[in-house]
């Protein structure tokens, strides 16, 4: 994801960065956050606890080793999202790049609220489909190509229906452009 021909390394970064600056969550849950998915740019003098989730260890372990002393609390949580709710105190603002389009939409929002503070947020960056770009970048790691089997579009009207109807309203969209050929829909909820 961080070869320049894929860039959505630096498309979650820019992503998490721009939700800290508008949002300035004081606690920040980071689902599926790899080696850090753009932790190194979020402000740690608004951000003073984050929970970074990820469902492999060797990932979690990188990121813990880059920033775990980067914020007053840093909370590694070992989980796989698809199993249900992970056992975290609830955050202002979580943030879920990428990740959607491998889990159960409908029971993930089942157990989202329960996982902010009131009136908290979550950001979501979702892959759109491409007639003409595959689901899964091109790159030397041919391993990634496995992802394909697990892969599913979240059509932004679907997930904003169950959102709504599980008192959430949408604060923010936008649209992102790669020079892959992908594009991506980003969004913010907040819970009403």
């Amino acid at each position: 994801m961080a070869s320049e021909s894929v860039g959505q390394a630096r498309l979650l970064g820019s992503a998490l960065q721009r939700t800290v600056r508008q949002l300035c969550p004081r606690s920040l849950a980071v689902f599926g956050v790899a080696g850090g998915n753009g932790l190194e740019l979020v402000e740690r003098a608004t951000v003073r606890r984050v929970v970074a989730l990820d469902f492999n260890p060797d990932y979690l372990a990188l990121c813990t080793r880059r920033h775990a002393t980067s914020f007053d609390r840093f909370e590694p949580v070992l989980h796989d999202l698809s199993q249900g709710p992970p056992a975290i105190a609830p955050v202002e603002c979580i943030f879920a790049g990428l990740v959607l389009e491998y889990l159960c939409v409908e029971s993930f929002c089942g157990y989202l609220a329960a996982l902010l503070t009131p009136g908290g947020t979550c950001t979501f960056l979702l892959q759109l489909p491409s007639a003409t770009v595959s689901v899964v970048s091109p790159s030397p790691f041919t391993s990634i190509t496995r992802l394909t089997a697990v892969f599913s579009f979240v059509h932004q009207t679907a997930l904003n229906d169950i959102l709504v109807a599980r008192g959430f309203s949408c604060i923010l969209s936008d649209r992102y452009d790669l020079d892959s050929g992908k594009s991506f829909y980003y969004a913010t909820y907040q819970l009403t």
